[in-house]
């Protein structure tokens, strides 16, 4: 084989791999007019957390997000000892969620926001310390 035609072959053989693979920075910024961007933003954190204790349970709330458009639900975590555990296995729309299932030692409660594309804004905490007189104990399902 001479020597151009073992070139032209590497450049098909290459370029058939491109077309065939594609080419990952078709979805980055690209300062090309109309090219696909990435949308790597968070939502906005959530504001006005609170935890109170009802009926043995403890009802997280937060305010409504109303500033991104492309908002999808809330994550609901609770850190105790310093290990944070994901209270639900997929996002809420709601900005309400009650944990019928407390621990009775202080713990913290973190929500976070998700978009359309799966970003998750920065965590809002809230403390719970289990004060007063309805104060949730551990509920024991045999």
């Amino acid at each position: 084989m001479n020597f151009t035609l073992k070139v032209t072959a590497l450049f098909v053989i290459l370029m058939a791999g491109v077309a065939l693979t594609g080419c990952e920075s078709d979805t980055l910024t690209s300062p090309v007019a109309g090219a696909p961007v990435l949308d790597t933003a968070p939502p906005t954190a959530p504001t006005g957390l609170v935890a109170t204790s009802a009926d043995r349970n403890v009802k997280v709330s937060w305010d409504a997000n109303v500033t991104d458009s492309d908002f999808a639900g809330f994550m609901v975590y609770r850190v105790v000892w310093g290990n944070s555990y994901p209270m639900l296995s997929l996002p809420i729309q709601d900005n309400l969620w009650i944990d019928d299932h407390p621990v009775n030692v202080a713990c913290t409660y973190l929500v976070t926001a998700l978009d359309a594309r799966g970003n998750e804004s920065a965590t809002t905490a809230v403390n719970f310390l289990g004060e007063g007189g309805d104060e949730p104990r551990i509920h024991w399902d045999y």
